[in-house]
């Protein structure tokens, strides 16, 4: 049997199990039985995702399913976590990447890949979900590039997400602690602009919020991946959905620029 082969019955078979898997995941509570159905979702749209990206980029077929697989898999660890912990924060609970390799290999749904095939795997589900993705972090280049792939497929779906809520007016799911004041804090118009990550525990309102997700631009690691950004209107919609300023102008201009 061809390698292409291979890899795609195996994500065939991933697929099936994935299912099953989740499905074992029914929660009495009607909240946490909807948190865990948006994390199923969410995986499957990440494959979509992947799929856009990935249509655009010379890859072999063997690597396009390995693409596929991180995809779908790359949050397999946070049905566990919600079971036991009851949230999606890895500071209160556990690390969702590492947790997804526990499954994985207590499953041992990768034992017929081989030994490279698994270490491209483990490696973007363990590195996709971390501040910044080191060099030093991996064994090769190609270990990078899948961690890259997962990264901007998974930022994707992100972006989606707050956008649609901004669409419809909707933002207090996400926001319930940010002030609404109508400013950008100094600290994170400085590290926008210079296109530095930003932790979550640094905002302090919900323009903080928007203006570090238009940052999350420069974290996008392929022009494919940015092409549908710009596809999607990603950026004019938050932008809009700003109150208005010259800090929050001198951001949408200096990511126009760079998107062009």
């Amino acid at each position: 049997m061809s390698t292409q082969l291979k890899l795609k019955n195996k994500y065939m078979e991933l697929e099936k199990f994935f299912d099953s898997y989740t499905e074992e995941f029914n929660l009495k509570n009607k909240k946490d039985q909807k948190n865990i159905q948006l994390k199923i979702d969410h995986s499957k749209r990440v494959v979509t995702n992947m799929e856009e990206i990935i249509a655009g980029l010379a890859l072999e077929a063997e690597a396009k399913y390995l693409a596929k697989i991180i995809a779908l898999y790359h949050d397999i660890g946070r049905f566990k976590q919600y079971q036991e912990y009851k949230t999606f924060s890895d500071y209160k609970s556990v690390d969702h990447g590492e947790l997804g390799i526990e499954v994985i290999k207590e499953n041992k749904l990768l034992a017929d890949l081989n030994k490279k095939q698994q270490n491209i795997i483990y490696q973007a589900i363990k590195q996709h979900n971390q501040a910044d993705l080191r060099r030093d972090n991996f064994e090769n280049e190609a270990e990078l590039f899948f961690a890259r792939l997962i990264r901007d497929a998974d930022k994707l779906d992100i972006f989606n997400i707050f956008v649609e809520r901004y669409k419809k007016g909707s933002q207090k799911d996400y926001v319930i602690k940010l002030s609404t004041e109508p400013t950008i804090s100094d600290e994170i118009f400085k590290k926008v602009l210079k296109g530095e990550s930003i932790n979550y525990d640094k905002l302090e309102t919900i323009n903080d919020l928007k203006a570090m997700q238009l940052g999350w631009i420069y974290d996008i690691n392929f022009k494919e991946t940015l092409a549908i950004i710009k596809k999607r209107g990603y950026v004019e919609i938050i932008y809009n959905s700003m109150d208005q300023s010259q800090q929050a102008d001198e951001i949408y201009q200096q990511l126009k620029e760079y998107l062009n």
